[in-house]
């Protein structure tokens, strides 16, 4: 059976590139587009893994980690960033995130970071 992802990020374009490298790699994928309907449907979407964008409107990646942590939700979360600022990364470790990536990675090492997390390397 494969893991389900939950792949958060306001722009469709990242999430149709991060659809690709995901399920090519045999996860199951699903979408929500900013942290507000990710805090929402977390739970329906029972995910193994969450990978999250740091920069969205309406609710950060940040505060969306926090209000998924304060549901008692324990799955790995996957920072996914454009920002290679360090500032950036402890803010999201802070949150609750388990790893960051900065974006634009490589499908090899975000895998890698997934399957670290996932216990399936």
């Amino acid at each position: 059976m494969s893991s389900k992802i939950l792949v958060v990020d306001d722009d469709v374009t990242s999430l149709d590139i991060v659809d690709l490298m995901l399920e090519g790699q045999g996860f199951s994928v699903v979408r929500a587009t900013n942290g507000k309907s990710a805090v929402a449907g977390v739970e329906e979407a029972d995910p193994d893994l969450i990978l999250i964008d740091l920069m969205m409107p309406q609710m950060s990646g940040p505060e969306a980690v926090r209000q998924i942590r304060s549901k008692g939700i324990e799955v790995p979360i996957v920072a996914f960033t454009a920002l290679d600022d360090p500032t950036v990364h402890q803010e999201a470790r802070e949150a609750g995130c388990d790893l960051v990536v900065t974006k634009p990675c490589k499908t090899k090492d975000l895998v890698k970071g997934i399957q670290d997390l996932l216990g399936n390397s």
